[in-house]
């Protein structure tokens, strides 16, 4: 038979599984153990549990639940069931909510999830043994208050009083020996102590008989600091009869404690006082569940450090001060750790945790005790350096910063390398709320990134205003689809041999509604960090399959020329990419044929066997493949064998160098010569003169693009070319196969 139910409350029931089979496995059937969704379905089982006059030791609930958080749920269980325990289960909590929690519902313990199994039994058995001790102090309180009634009824009796005296006395000093809570008694003038039961010994760690011989001792325990607090006690009991008061002890063996007392006055029928009657509790182990719940609160769980939250009040409670203090400076450095994400993917989290954990270690190593250091989170720190004479001293320690996180690290037997990209934001009467400066640093650590990563960038305005344009057009941009501003643009792609078209590469151009033409150069990076390059890639592949497929209806004979579009490394690493490049040829009712996909070198490097796999998926389904820009990246060319692709692409700064760079030259015939030993063909990008074409002819190289035919056009103008050369074709009894002939060597504007 159980001895009490616990209630458990989590909105996610396999969390409630989980945890009543945590609690049962160390509790067993000791408790009923009782599960709720919802706070109201919690209330409705401590109601029939009151019913059927069931104790409830313990409600362990999780913070963030739909129609009433935990913390409301804990405030309002607190007010009718106040003897219960409550343990509050969070993934994150705000400072003031945990707070509140404390205050309002009397929290007994906060703990994070996923929780430790260790910590969670301990704190739920302490919790039990906590409540079912009061309950025993209850139950012994009240049975004392009935022995006093039978006594005074006894005493009615004047020939049984002396003997139900002595039976009540007895059973008295039974009960009040067995409590672990200090009981006491005092008569005022002088002060003498007339009773003290032997729960004192185990709170003081001092014998009940030097208190008898010492009065004084009472207060020499006390600590230091809470001793003249204390001392004035006995005359506030004296004016208030009774009160309540918190304080810290001093053991012989050095150890302090927490006591809770309570305090009564006794009277005489005059009024006058006859005794002092006490209880002492020791609260030590809740005073240090507390401290640890603010701890927690306050601070990141793998590091140590301070969190965002207590962060930003040192920042603010900084701005306060320089209000005051005109002459009071501080700095706020924003620290990220460059390559992280790389030796965390490669390396794994264990070694990933390492380097924050060792990062943090450094980080202390070079401020000073005054300034604080926090994790906001992954691989983000940041600094307050309190009290600095002027911007050099932030500039200062930056770069001790920079250079001591370059140095290596051992790692799980790996030395690793690392750096940081460091942002620096100084206090100044324009800053109002430490959200502004913490901002400000992180666009002045986003700055230092841009320029090469491991170095440092003191903030400044012109920072903020291109920090908030560049955010104007990263709105923009996600808005850009629905509104239809994005256009795909045409540029042929031409038979060196034949001086025929074989093609064309598709490229995207975003024509602003106030700011015009942006450049591609400017918006697809921005795409590619935000992630916006998903979708739109995938509306160019849908836009460019409907733009062949109306030149396949438009023109009598079947279209025979590819359209290459650029795939980015986040469309690739879609895990539907191959269901939506079959969604998009089923819907437009086109061939894969008429398709080219062009990839980067540096996305050959990435899981390289997963990419063989889908790029020979891309292959069964008739798209041809090329590596766009080769020669810039860093492929290796044991892979590139077996990478089932169709081209190499030449990068236009090598097809630039032609003519008067024989680097460039020697480069390029290096990799049309690599393309041809791999059966594959080359096509050279950025063709701007007829020397440049006549030398990547006399190369063997088989196709190139560039000015030199035509820069890239819409679609419209796109459409009239072909028109002309498939009459011009037709005219030369062109049968629709192969690549279409290019009258003069170059398209026509019109």
């Amino acid at each position: 038979m159980s001895k009490g139910a616990i209630v458990c409350v989590d909105d996610e029931k396999f969390v409630l599984i989980a945890l009543r089979d945590q609690l049962t496995s160390f509790l067993g059937n000791e408790h009923e153990i009782l599960l709720a969704q919802s706070a109201s379905e919690a209330l409705e089982i401590f109601a029939e549990l009151e019913k059927e006059q069931i104790p409830i030791p313990l409600i362990i609930c999780d913070r963030i639940m739909p129609q009433m958080s935990g913390e409301k749920l804990l405030i309002e269980i607190h007010a009718r069931y106040p003897k219960t325990r409550k343990i509050l289960l969070t993934g994150q909590a705000s400072f003031e909510e945990v707070i509140d929690a404390v205050n309002h519902a009397d929290l007994y313990r906060y703990i994070s999830k996923p929780w430790d199994e260790t910590d969670l039994s301990l704190t739920v058995r302490e919790a039990i043994r906590s409540y079912f001790q009061d309950r025993q102090a209850i139950e012994q309180n009240e049975a004392l208050r009935k022995v006093n009634e039978a006594l005074q009824r006894e005493i009615a009796d004047r020939k049984q009083a002396q003997q139900l005296l002595q039976e009540s006395e007895e059973r008295l000093e039974s009960i009040l020996n067995s409590l672990e809570e200090v009981v006491w008694s005092v008569e005022p003038n002088p002060p003498k102590l007339l009773y003290l039961n032997p729960a004192a010994e185990k709170v003081y760690g001092r014998s009940v008989s030097e208190f008898f011989e010492n009065i004084d001792l009472w207060l020499k325990v006390v600590h230091p600091d809470d001793r003249e607090r204390i001392a004035q006690i006995p005359q506030m009991l004296l004016e208030l009869g009774n009160m309540s008061v918190e304080y810290r002890i001093l053991r012989p063996d050095g150890e302090v404690r927490w006591l809770s007392s309570r305090h009564r006055v006794l009277y005489d029928a005059n009024g006058l006082p006859i005794r002092t009657d006490g209880i002492i509790r020791d609260i030590t182990q809740e005073k240090l569940a507390q401290e640890r719940l603010l701890y927690e609160a306050l601070h990141d769980a793998l590091t140590g450090l301070s969190n965002r939250t207590l962060f930003m009040e040192r920042v603010e409670s900084a701005l306060q001060r320089a209000k005051r203090h005109s002459g009071y400076l501080f700095a706020v450095l924003f620290i990220d750790l460059d390559r992280f994400k790389i030796i965390n993917d490669s390396l794994g989290h264990q070694v990933g945790d390492q380097l924050i954990i060792s990062t943090a270690q450094r980080l202390e190593t070079l401020v000073r005790t005054t300034d604080t250091i926090a994790r906001l989170g992954g691989d983000e720190f940041v600094i307050l350096l309190d009290a600095i004479e002027d911007i050099n001293d932030a500039i200062r320690i930056a770069e001790r910063i920079s250079a001591k996180l370059k140095e290596p690290l051992n790692l799980d037997g790996r030395e690793v390398f690392t750096s940081a990209s460091i942002g620096i934001a100084l206090s100044s009467s324009n800053y109002h709320q430490a959200s502004d400066l913490l901002r400000d640093a992180d666009i002045a650590m986003y700055r230092a990134k841009a320029k090469g990563k491991s170095c440092y960038e003191v903030f400044d305005k012109e920072m903020y205003a291109q920090a908030l344009a560049q955010l104007q057009l990263e709105n923009d941009m996600r808005q850009a689809l629905e509104r239809n501003e994005f256009q795909v643009y045409y540029q042929p792609i031409v038979s060196t041999q034949m001086g025929k078209i074989a093609g064309f590469e598709a490229l995207i151009r975003w024509q602003h509604p106030t700011r015009g033409f942006v450049s591609p150069a400017e918006f697809i990076p921005l795409a590619e960090e935000t992630g916006a390059i998903v979708p739109i890639g995938e509306w160019i592949l849908g836009s460019v399959c409907q733009q062949i497929k109306r030149w396949q209806e438009q023109f009598s004979f079947t279209f025979p020329l590819k359209v290459s579009v650029n795939l980015s490394a986040k469309q690739f690493r879609d895990t539907d990419f191959l269901r939506k490049i079959d969604k998009i040829l089923m819907q437009t009712g086109l061939e894969g044929g008429n398709l080219q996909l062009e990839l980067t070198e540096s996305m050959l490097m990435d899981d390289v066997e997963n990419l063989i796999g889908i790029l020979s998926q891309l292959r069964v389904r008739g798209i041809q493949l090329s590596i766009d820009d080769f020669g810039t990246g860093y492929s290796s060319l044991s892979y590139l064998h077996r990478f089932p692709v169709n081209y190499l692409k030449i990068d236009r700064s090598f097809v630039k160098g032609l003519g008067d760079n024989t680097e460039s030259l020697k480069i390029t015939e290096s990799i049309v010569a690599l393309a041809h030993n791999l059966k594959l063909a080359a096509i050279a990008e950025g063709v701007e003169t007829k020397e440049q074409l006549m030398q990547l002819r006399q190369l063997g190289c088989e196709y190139v693009q560039g000015y030199l035919f035509s820069p890239p056009v819409p679609a419209k103008a796109a459409t009239k070319w072909l028109a002309k050369l498939f009459d011009a074709a037709k005219a030369t009894n062109y049968d629709g196969s192969g690549a279409m002939p290019l009258s003069n060597g170059r398209l026509s504007k019109d």
